[in-house]
């Protein structure tokens, strides 16, 4: 009996352990807000973002297209592998259970370096 007593009171005395970014960026993502090189944009860039358990992504751009593929993150980005084409990573700055500012820097030949912001908002874990 003494020893469930000290177990317990040493696991209830534990620090918690802080989540990884994997745990708090499962679920749906509505963006709120995007900023291309500083300025509000309302294009058809990322409007939903579905973050799954299994480690799929649905990702639904401005004009309804539907995106598949896999995904993996560490502290710093999220990485979107599609079931086509190149991956996308997108850079975490901020990142809660119900909040997420991440930053998606593009190069191309024709506009050179773009820097694109994303404030997202978590609506949870939603079945389809």
């Amino acid at each position: 009996m003494m020893f469930i007593g000290i177990a317990t009171l040493a696991i209830s005395c534990a620090e918690p352990v802080e989540p990884s970014s994997s745990q708090r960026v499962i679920g749906t993502w509505q963006v709120e807000e995007v900023y291309v090189q500083g300025q509000v944009e309302n294009g058809d860039l990322i409007e939903r973002l579905v973050i799954e358990r299994d480690g799929n992504f649905i990702l639904e751009d401005g004009n309804g297209v539907l995106t598949v593929g896999t995904w993996s993150s560490d502290d710093s980005s999220l990485t979107l592998s599609p079931a086509e084409g190149e991956a996308t990573v997108l850079n975490i700055v901020t990142l809660t259970y119900t909040k997420g500012h991440f930053v998606h820097n593009l190069s191309s030949p024709i506009l050179g370096d773009v820097e694109i912001r994303y404030l997202m908002e978590n609506l949870g874990e939603i079945d389809y």
